[in-house]
């Protein structure tokens, strides 16, 4: 005999929000392998005599074939991967390339790696950069490299990053011509081996004693070599400095650093944790001190730090808030994305720029998405795809990635609300592969954590029902033991999760305010991008 609870339904169709799938019909799914469905049969039968209309079954003309190959092939979340002029300068970009700010403050996937890739490959002859990228950067040599007889901890590597820096304008010096030639000579003795490229062996080179004996040997003559010191890499900045100060023209010497997330992880000790903020607090002040000192001069040197706002955060400082003035924080808002992707569109189309109304319905279908019970509300398609993203230009690339694929596949243009919604359920999965790849080096076991809320399956919870399940799998080994409270801002913190006030219809996420907080008495809400990934209905 069947039991009641076999009739149970145990999920809720993304088209028309009825409840359906039974626990024997899970069971059925499971046991063949098969993929459980977002849709009611009704729905999928639907879903299916939409695809075989002719419309998805029609030739694409070649002007449409192109623009979704350009799109598919050539639009990426890496900034690294694209032309140049996919790069959609925005105001931010100018005040750094003017030498206003020294700092970038944005989260993961907002377009610092962009604008660093833009800074650096400026083309103007009184216009030099450098990237330093610290995917493969030597920390251990940085660490060994501390200088507390001059400064005490967290300030402890002021003098090396000030070394760096100084060492890399002066590389760039060599190949000013506008600059005297006999002092270009004089640098490219000591700086002008292009042979050795990774960062760990210049360091090696540049803090030995043998390379001091270099600096003294050109024949610059300041007191040092006056009074024939034995010249340390820490003694040599002194001479750098001056060399500087007294060579520099008025070119722009732009030094930027990028990627300092590498070494951000889930640290084994206290110790280490330390030893990372100490690096990054006095990459900090070393800027703010070179710029204070070349900035009077009227010496446009502009060392330029990107950094992840969550790492920001966890900086602590008796200075930090007078950083405040020379950072940018760089977000997002629904104007700003609809220009970056008019500007991406006219790109891809080989158009003259134009506004997004016109290029955004050359691509996407007027009519609104209906969903919701019954299909009964509807929006538009951009405002569909926002509400599915983190206000970031990495997702909305993506997403209209997903969605120009399928289109291509049903040779549909222009591109329907029923496909926009199709490719929520593909950039579900990216947006929980992004969460995952943002959080592991804090938290290595997110993929379970992420699993917790889709045991719990409500798209909003409160903090005991989180808790609960979080301690039950602390209790069956599956997660170690962390501070229930930590493991909820890390999620607040990469915009898994937010918090729903009383006032009906409002939710906040860390993307969308201002410097918002984490309130653990509130309701917590899941984000509407990952509920397809999570399997949250």
């Amino acid at each position: 005999m069947e039991n009641a609870s076999d009739n149970a339904f145990l999920l809720k169709c993304a088209c028309c929000g009825e409840p359906f799938f039974t626990q024997g019909e899970s069971d059925f799914y499971k046991s063949n392998g098969l993929i459980i469905p977002t849709r009611c049969k009704k729905c999928r039968d639907s879903h299916k005599r939409y695809r075989s209309k002719s419309s998805w079954n029609s030739t694409l003309d070649i002007a449409t074939q192109q623009l979704y190959d350009e799109i598919i092939d050539n639009w990426s979340v890496d900034a690294k991967k694209e032309n140049r002029t996919y790069f959609y300068n925005i105001q931010e970009v100018n005040i750094i390339s003017e030498g206003k700010k020294s700092f970038v403050i944005a989260r993961k996937g907002s377009g610092k790696t962009a604008i660093a890739q833009y800074l650096c490959e400026m083309k103007q002859d009184d216009v030099f950069a450098e990237k330093l990228s610290f995917k493969n950067f030597p920390f251990n040599i940085l660490y060994s490299l501390e200088n507390k007889r001059e400064y005490t901890v967290p300030n402890q590597y002021i003098s090396i990053w000030k070394y760096l820096i100084y060492s890399y304008i002066c590389k760039k010096m060599i190949l000013n011509e506008n600059i005297d030639s006999d002092v270009r000579d004089k640098l490219t003795k000591i700086y002008g081996d292009t042979s050795i490229k990774s960062l760990n062996r210049l360091i090696e080179r540049w803090t030995s004693k043998a390379f001091g004996a270099e600096i003294l040997g050109v024949g610059f003559n300041y007191e040092h070599e006056k009074q024939g010191e034995e010249l340390t890499w820490i003694d040599s900045i002194e001479i750098l400095q001056q060399v500087i100060l007294d060579y520099c023209d008025t070119s722009k010497y732009f030094i930027v650093f990028d990627e300092l997330d590498e070494d951000y992880k889930d640290f084994q000790s206290e110790a280490e944790a330390n030893n990372y903020m100490s690096m990054l607090t006095s990459l900090f002040k070393a800027v703010q001190d070179i710029r204070s000192i070349f900035d009077s001069e009227g010496k446009h040197i502009l060392p330029i730090v990107f950094l992840r706002s969550d790492i920001y955060a966890r900086l602590k400082d008796s200075d930090k808030n007078k950083w405040r003035e020379s950072i940018i924080d760089l977000e997002w808002d629904s104007t700003q994305m609809q220009r970056m992707l008019a500007h991406r569109l006219c790109v891809a189309a080989n158009i003259p720029e134009t506004d997004f109304n016109i290029i955004w319905y050359k691509l996407f279908d007027k009519r609104m998405v209906k969903m919701g019970n019954r299909q009964s509300r509807e929006m538009e398609i951009f405002e569909y795809i926002e509400r599915s993203t983190e206000m970031r230009p990495r997702d909305f690339v993506q997403y209209v990635k997903e969605c120009v694929t399928l289109a291509k596949e049903r040779s549909e243009m222009p591109i329907s609300p029923q496909t926009v919604k199709d490719a929520d359920d593909i950039f579900s999965e990216y947006l929980k592969g992004e969460t995952i790849d943002e959080i592991f080096a804090v938290i290595p076991e997110i993929n379970e954590i992420l699993g917790l809320l889709s045991t719990i399956r409500k798209q909003s919870f409160q903090f005991t029902t989180f808790e609960l399940e979080y301690n039950e799998l602390v209790k069956r080994g599956v997660v170690p033991k962390r501070d229930v409270k930590n493991v909820l801002l890390a999620l607040f913190d990469s915009g898994v999760l937010g918090n729903q006030p009383t006032m009906r219809g409002q939710a906040i996420f860390k993307f969308s305010k201002k410097s918002p907080r984490f309130n653990f008495n509130e309701t917590m809400i899941v984000h509407r991008g990952l509920y397809k990934a999570l399997q949250i209905y």
